[in-house]
């Protein structure tokens, strides 16, 4: 079982979107990053970032939110697909591609892995689906899944077992979006390492307990953020996408953690 890390762009960011509306006004560059797990004949790839259509015309393709209140720094090379080449993965390898919500910037390649399976939380496509059409949104009704691709929709209250052997557990934390959920990530050894997702922007937030600046429920995303803490206050790694000091070194693609 192997835990990657795949660094697939950059976006400066309103800072208000990721501290709160009474922070002072500015950009703040953050990764966008996106993980695989390769976890005996399944390949899990857990968020996929920006669509290519962003590398040309992010107006055209994001709307307006792409030079307002985020703007992509995206080349073909930070494509899911070109980092997963790195990791001699091809897109027809790829089983099952999880989201943590429906953001543009991550389930932007979705429909690029024809041969998996798109999981998409119940309550979250709902909402992606009644607001994409807003371009303000930060939906993109092309994103969430292929024409070909098979589409499995489900729902749970606070836990998910995705393949059934409590390696791979959706937790929901709600907040940042309606359906928004993160990843516990657990090997053999016990080793665990929990993906936030939005659900948390950096980890002074984390260890303060404070949600994100962006949230459609504070009282939910605030609990959101407690769960992820008590995880980490547990001896989970809590791995946080968007954090810029947490991947300032970071190669392209990176092993996490690696267990035969």
């Amino acid at each position: 079982m192997r835990l990657s890390a795949a660094h697939c762009g950059d976006i400066d960011v309103d800072v208000r979107i990721l501290e709160g509306p009474d922070e002072p006004g500015g950009m703040r560059l953050v990764p966008s990053m996106c993980f695989v797990i390769e976890h005996g004949d399944h390949i899990v790839v857990w968020d996929t970032s920006m669509h290519p259509h962003v590398c040309e015309d992010a107006v055209g393709y994001w709307g307006p939110v792409a030079e307002l209140f985020s703007i992509p720094h995206f080349t073909a090379e930070d494509t899911l697909v070109a980092r997963l080449a790195l990791l001699s993965i091809e897109p027809g390898d790829v089983t099952h591609v999880v989201n943590s919500h429906l953001h543009n910037d991550h389930c932007g390649m979705n429909r690029f892995f024809p041969n998996a399976t798109v999981l998409a939380r119940q309550r979250e496509l709902d909402h992606a689906v009644g607001v994409m059409d807003d371009p303000m949104s930060g939906y993109v009704r092309n994103d969430f899944c292929g024409d070909q691709q098979r589409l499995e929709v489900f729902d749970y209250d606070d836990r998910f077992d995705l393949l059934d052997d409590g390696r791979l557990q959706l937790l929901s934390t709600i907040g940042h979006t309606p359906g928004h959920q993160s990843l516990l990530v657990t090997f053999a050894s016990g080793r665990a390492f929990a993906l936030s997702g939005d659900a948390v922007y950096n980890q002074a937030q984390l260890e303060e307990r404070r949600p994100p600046g962006l949230v459609v429920d504070a009282a939910m995303a605030t609990s959101s953020v407690g769960l992820l803490a008590d995880l980490a206050d547990g001896g989970a790694t809590v791995l946080i996408p968007h954090d810029p000091a947490l991947w300032a070194d970071a190669p392209p693609v990176a092993t996490v953690w690696e267990e035969s």
